[in-house]
């Protein structure tokens, strides 16, 4: 069964851990100034194990099985292989318009995983507040700029590269929630990076180095605010959620991101808020808390809706 309390934390940490996913193409943007995608993955995962280190720890305690070891190494790669790397390169090859569509089908991939991984029969709700949710993204990708789009050979590679990166996630949260249940999110998380580290290492190059002594006080902020904030911290909190409900209703929470960024740009980078965007928030909005609506309604009765239904 699931409680109250575990509900509504897990709720808070997939809000505050999309609010950071949100904020970090503005730290982004400005990295990328000074480095390339696949350096700045590699900084990122690099720095986050080593803050994670400690954590691994207290790993001497806990009793992980074979199996969940191979799961481990598994999320591990999905996380920094399967999404992140594969996503550096096909946003290489599509305008920003179409890459937002791609990355946006991860909650339908989670819920369609969820009923065949976890045999999860999803809510009325949950369908509604998908479809308006998704609805609304489309809305705002295509009020937006769709003029460098098109269906060459080259864009069509990039668009099932980040289609492929987008599934590759929605995997890793499916399959690293029995694993944060088990041993804890922090732990969890801790391990999952250090071994989604480890292959990235091979890109490693003197001239990032070189790179990095370049950086002032501005850029080792954002670069600390990226790493800590978006793969370390909200990592933890994403994982720690995800074991909190079924997956789902959590994948819906990743429909936000996009409008963290919005308001994130608008606030730090002065960009100009569309009509379309603003009809694109709400419907986002509307179709994520009608997602909720049932969960939240459960927490007031006195029995609530087993794990395995949303």
């Amino acid at each position: 069964m699931q409680t109250r309390s575990s509900y509504s934390f897990g709720a808070g940490a997939l809000l505050l851990a999309v609010i950071c996913w949100g904020m970090a193409p503005v730290a982004t943007r400005y990295l990328l100034s000074h480095l390339t995608p696949l350096q700045l993955i590699l900084v990122r995962f690099t720095i986050s194990s080593l803050l994670l280190l400690p954590t691994l720890l207290q790993l001497r305690n806990q009793h992980w099985s074979r199996r969940d070891i191979g799961l481990a190494i598994l999320c591990g790669l999905l996380n920094s292989i399967g999404y992140n790397l594969i996503v550096a390169f096909g946003l290489n090859f599509i305008p920003a318009s179409l890459a937002g569509i791609l990355i946006a089908t991860e909650p339908i991939w989670i819920l369609l995983l969820s009923m065949r991984l976890t045999h999860e029969r999803p809510h009325w709700s949950v369908w509604l507040g998908l479809a308006l949710a998704a609805i609304g993204i489309g809305v705002g990708a295509l009020m937006g700029d769709t003029t460098g789009i098109s269906f060459t050979t080259t864009q069509l590679l990039g668009a099932g590269l980040t289609l492929l990166a987008a599934f590759m996630w929605s995997a890793y949260t499916i399959l690293v929630r029995p694993l944060t249940t088990k041993y804890g999110a922090r732990n969890c998380t801790g391990l999952t990076t250090l071994i989604g580290t480890l292959p990235l290492l091979v890109f490693y190059t003197p001239q990032l180095a070189s790179h990095l002594l370049l950086f002032n006080a501005f850029g080792w902020l954002a670069l600390l605010l990226l790493t800590v904030g978006s793969t370390v911290i909200a990592t933890i909190l994403w994982n720690y959620g995800v074991a909190s409900m079924p997956g789902s209703q959590a994948g819906l929470f990743l429909y936000l991101v996009p409008l963290v960024s919005v308001a994130g740009g608008s606030l730090f980078l002065h960009e100009a808020i569309t009509s379309g965007l603003l009809l694109s928030g709400v419907l986002i909005l509307l179709g994520v808390c009608i997602a909720q609506t049932r969960q939240f309604r459960a927490q007031y009765t006195q029995h609530e809706p087993p794990l395995k239904r949303t």
